[in-house]
């Protein structure tokens, strides 16, 4: 027991001193000497997206569209169970996205499996329903961890797992840490891109996952100014005031 607490502070360190990095792409440096930096940057990224519904959707399409394929790849998309848009969204987005085969989704509530598109989408239980009592709520989000226990660290066992702040994305999250204090996939990094409504205060999502993600991204410089462990997002989703990009 005293090894796992030992490290969780240890990673939790680990984390906030990547965070303190002036560019956090710029990772050589913490390469050990026998590690090529050639082929950790050649090896593709099994990437774990969280999609939620509404504004979270569309903010996340935007931002991986522009992600490269031959790094970020195979895409696996995780999904809400009641969530009945997401997918469509995906299918309907007029821009090219690094996922394959995105007009032949699968449709898990079907179970139903496409040989070339097996594993590319998972449905996990929601942790609390709009207007579901708390009382109730304490199961279904205890039943949506084990979820995302099973899911992250033996279906999918992603090198890269990407969120924006839908609920859904919490359980996936700690999982992905979890993972780490003990020693099952060290290696799995956790970005979370804060949604591009919150100006001056993080979600509640982000409150949570603040400690714990490799890189938190904003696209507010007033909120990066509260939290200046935060990566000032200044591409992912243009905004203009007075005709100037300025995130």
């Amino acid at each position: 027991m005293l090894f796992f607490v030992a490290r969780t502070f240890y990673l939790l360190h680990s984390v906030r001193k990547t965070r303190q990095m002036k560019d956090p792409r710029k990772t050589s440096s913490r390469l050990s000497p026998s590690t090529s930096l050639a082929n950790v940057t050649a090896k593709p990224l099994k990437t774990l997206i969280v999609l939620g519904s509404g504004g979270h959707t569309t903010e996340m399409l935007d931002l991986i569209k522009n992600l490269n394929q031959d790094r970020y790849g195979p895409i696996v998309l995780v999904v809400a169970n009641t969530d009945t848009t997401s997918l469509q969204r995906v299918q309907a987005y007029p821009y090219p996205l690094p996922i394959q085969n995105k007009d032949n989704l699968i449709d898990s509530r079907r179970n139903t499996k496409n040989t070339s598109n097996e594993h590319q989408v998972y449905r996990i239980p929601r942790s609390r329903e709009v207007g579901q009592s708390y009382l109730s709520s304490t199961f279904t989000t205890f039943y949506s961890f084990l979820f995302a226990l099973w899911l992250v660290g033996f279906q999918v066992q992603p090198d890269l797992v990407l969120v924006n702040g839908p609920g859904t994305c919490l359980p996936i999250a700690i999982s992905a840490f979890f993972y780490r204090i003990v020693g099952w996939k060290p290696d799995t990094k956790i970005v979370f891109v804060e949604s591009f409504c919150r100006v001056t205060s993080l979600s509640l999502t982000g409150k949570l996952l603040y400690p714990i993600a490799d890189l938190f991204a904003v696209c507010w410089e007033q909120l990066q100014e509260k939290h200046p462990l935060t990566y000032l997002v200044t591409a992912f989703i243009p905004k203009t005031k007075s005709g100037k990009e300025y995130c």
